[in-house]
């Protein structure tokens, strides 16, 4: 089963498209043909014609109609097309060069929207059929040149729309990783926190709930003034790693922005989220943040380059105190205001009500 899953195209809403609009044009051209000269065919020939067509413009549509096809249509459909393509080429005794070009729209359909494995197997699937209604139909020599120089084509043509495609699946993966994951920090994006929280609380009945953490550096901008921006992304970037060390495997940390950190508790109760909070407000009290590395080499108005720093810390729980991913944000947003109402260097305390999601909050 897995090895039919290189047969499942990279995006199916597209793939659907392709399909239909060479399936039309493949029984389109066909059935023109087959009414516009009907001398060249006898009546069961165009019959044979007729009726190929109708049945891969019925696949086409099927493949269309159908929301999410299972991976045996999406791998059925392009042999099944080969095949046709085979059979109408041999019951029309037609091995023109006419004929022969069809082979090469399963060949393009697999280059533009599937896997290398499904390109490569499709690619000597339509070869071997090409072959096979050549040699039945023309002499050996002919056969055989005809065979050589369709293989070429029908090789080079998926080679090169493989290339492309694979391409544009590295590009596509690198803007989706930017999108992730915070240049700076290497922490996810708030984009990617959103995503998880929603996740996270969909399940957030059992195991004891959710909990979120909004973390604030405590007077950042007086390192941005005094020591510089480069300091300043240095500080960031120690306190991302010192958020990264007691992290479970199923907990997500984040950088919301500027000085704004958030880390996503899933399965966890109330009290073992106040604990974390309480262990990364001692542990950013206890370190030393260096930033010799970031300032000028002999610049003496930069002042110390080890200093230390605290945070403030909001805490939100759901269903504790939220019952959806925005209510969430605006309760430990609330606590997090509280903190730093109360002197910074503190968790704040969690609301005593559920927050509605009309609350208001700076998120």
């Amino acid at each position: 089963m897995r090895s039919l899953e290189h047969f499942v195209p990279r995006n199916e809403v597209v793939a659907k498209k392709v399909l239909i609009a060479l399936s039309s044009v493949a029984a389109g051209v066909t059935l023109l043909f087959t009414v516009a000269f009907p001398t060249q065919q006898t009546s069961t020939q165009a019959s044979v014609s007729i009726a190929g067509c109708l049945l891969i413009l019925a696949l086409a549509a099927c493949m269309h109609l159908v929301k999410r096809p299972s991976v045996w249509l999406w791998t059925a459909y392009p042999f099944a097309a080969t095949a046709l393509i085979t059979i109408l080429d041999i019951c029309s005794n037609d091995s023109s060069v006419t004929a022969q070009i069809f082979f090469f729209f399963p060949v393009l359909y697999a280059g533009a929207q599937l896997r290398r494995r499904a390109t490569v197997t499709i690619f000597v699937v339509a070869a071997l059929c090409d072959a096979a209604v050549t040699a039945t139909l023309l002499p050996f020599s002919t056969a055989i040149v005809d065979d050589c120089f369709v293989t070429a084509a029908l090789g080079t043509a998926a080679a090169l729309l493989q290339l492309s495609g694979e391409r544009n699946d590295r590009l596509i993966a690198e803007l989706e990783r930017l999108a992730a994951v915070d240049p700076l920090t290497g922490l996810m994006t708030r984009r990617v926190l959103d995503s998880a929280t929603a996740s996270a609380l969909g399940g957030a009945g059992t195991d004891g709930g959710t909990a979120l953490l909004l973390i604030d550096l405590d007077r950042f901008k007086q390192v941005n003034d005094e020591h510089g921006h480069p300091a300043g992304d240095a500080v960031l970037q120690q306190l991302s790693a010192l958020l990264l060390r007691a992290n479970r495997r199923s907990d997500l940390v984040s950088r919301m922005g500027g000085d704004e950190f958030a880390v996503l508790l899933p399965g966890c109760s109330l009290k073992f989220a106040k604990g974390r909070a309480e262990q990364i407000l001692l542990e950013v009290r206890a370190f030393t943040f260096d930033i010799s590395d970031s300032t000028a080499v002999g610049d003496d108005d930069l002042g110390e380059t080890q200093f230390g720093l605290s945070v403030s810390i909001g805490i939100a729980h759901m269903p504790t105190h939220a019952q959806d991913p925005r209510a969430l944000y605006a309760a430990a947003d609330l606590s997090l205001y509280d903190a730093k109402r109360n002197g910074r260097d503190r968790v704040g305390a969690t609301p005593h009500h559920k927050t509605q999601t009309d609350t208001h909050q700076r998120y």
